[in-house]
């Protein structure tokens, strides 16, 4: 599940952990719209605080990268 749609849930203190990473938040809307497409891993609830460990989302290749023209149509 990603981090956006987690967050639809939760209205309390929040503290994402990545690797080599720890940012701590009081409001849901201060997140930036990249974190919110980030895997969440595991989540924990302590003292009005929740604690989400996330992994960084698989980048997808777009059409253009696979090699796909619009122009020719193949």
């Amino acid at each position: 599940m990603r981090l956006g749609e987690m967050l639809e849930i939760i209205d309390s203190n929040i503290r994402l952990e990545m690797p080599m990473i720890i940012e701590e938040y009081q409001k849901k809307e201060d997140i930036s719209k990249e974190r919110m497409n980030y895997e969440v891993k595991h989540i924990e609830f302590k003292n009005n605080l929740t604690i989400i460990r996330l992994c960084i989302p698989n980048k997808v290749p777009t059409l253009e990268e696979l090699g796909y023209s619009f122009e020719i149509g193949i």
